[in-house]
């Protein structure tokens, strides 16, 4: 990647003429079957960009009560697109469709209008889990029936394509926006790429302005991009297969027990049981044995897989956990 970076064709991304930008720009739409795709500095201002090109100021969001887009982003939907937001529980990602379909709101100058439905794959809350290809089509067919945009959190989508092998056009088929975060498994430095077609892009370009994302030269950040899907994609397979791995492990581990239902990609969760530790001691203590792990309030603990771990490296993180919690 630092390769590509020093020998990339740059421009000047804001007036549209970074020619590696566009060819990454152009090589995810068509992955997509999308018409047109847009170079995001993160994944959070993708989906902000994205939800405020969809709706108009006051019109309702229906979102996961766990998902990155309402947990995790400092409340971009109300303060940046002037989102009423209406949350629902999920089961690993899934909304109840009998739930879903009574919280379309019906025509009545009463209440807000539900201007867009968010679905997330893989779901990160649940431990990575991958929301099934038939559901997502389900879901964005009530939404086209109702005339309500859906658009994906896809950040992690290509972990879950590399467990069901499902194309990428197919995914982009169960929505009308979808965003991947080349920082994820892809393991770029820096970038997400948002897709849909070609006005809505228009739309979140403009929004991407106003919320300061568009930068010039950013075609040394793109190229990172266009070498990730050459060396990395074809490896994400292995990350999640370690993740499994380490998850085996825990489960003869006193002090911890797994806190997802499946292992289905490459992030676990574990609850910390031990009655004299607590994850932020876990984490601590982990980090003095050169392994990092991020705790998430008192009791959870999350291990992430990645292209720079390997078999040794789940050996030694299994050992650091056992040792941490024997002594």
């Amino acid at each position: 990647m630092l390769e590509a970076m020093a020998s990339a064709r740059v421009g000047d991304d804001v007036l549209g003429d970074d020619p590696t930008v566009r060819k990454l720009e152009t090589r995810m739409a068509s992955l997509f079957g999308k018409q047109a795709a847009l170079f995001m500095p993160s994944g959070t201002m993708a989906n902000q960009c994205a939800a405020a090109a969809h709706i108009v100021p006051g019109e309702e969001v229906i979102v996961d009560e766990d998902s990155h887009i309402f947990q995790f982003e400092g409340g971009g939907l109300s303060r940046i697109s002037g989102a009423h937001v209406r949350t629902l529980p999920t089961e690993n990602g899934q909304y109840s469709f009998g739930q879903l379909s009574r919280a379309i709101r019906p025509v009545n100058e009463h209440m807000p209008r539900t201007g867009l439905i968010c679905v997330e794959e893989s779901h990160l809350f649940s431990g990575g889990t991958i929301v099934p290809i038939d559901y997502l089509e389900e879901v964005y067919g009530m939404a086209q029936h109702h005339g309500i945009p859906v658009h994906m959190d896809g950040a992690r989508l290509f972990n879950a394509q590399a467990e069901t092998g499902v194309d990428f056009e197919k995914y982009g088929q169960t929505c009308d926006s979808v965003f991947i975060a080349l920082s994820k498994g892809l393991s770029c430095p820096v970038g997400s790429i948002l897709m849909g077609d070609g006005s809505f892009i228009e739309r979140a370009r403009h929004v991407r302005k106003w919320m300061g994302g568009g930068m010039r030269q950013a075609g040394y950040l793109a190229a990172c991009g266009l070498v990730a899907l050459e060396e990395t994609a074809p490896l994400l397979s292995e990350d999640n297969s370690r993740c499994r791995r380490l998850g085996g492990v825990t489960l003869a581990l006193d002090g911890v027990r797994l806190a997802q239902a499946t292992i289905d990609t490459n992030i676990l969760f574990l609850e910390v049981t031990h009655s004299g530790l607590d994850a932020p001691m876990v984490e601590a203590a982990l980090a003095d044995e050169g392994v990092l792990a991020l705790a998430l309030g008192d009791r959870l603990l999350r291990f992430v897989t990645h292209r720079h771990i390997t078999d040794h490296c789940v050996d030694r993180a299994a050992a650091a956990l056992q040792k941490v919690l024997s002594n």
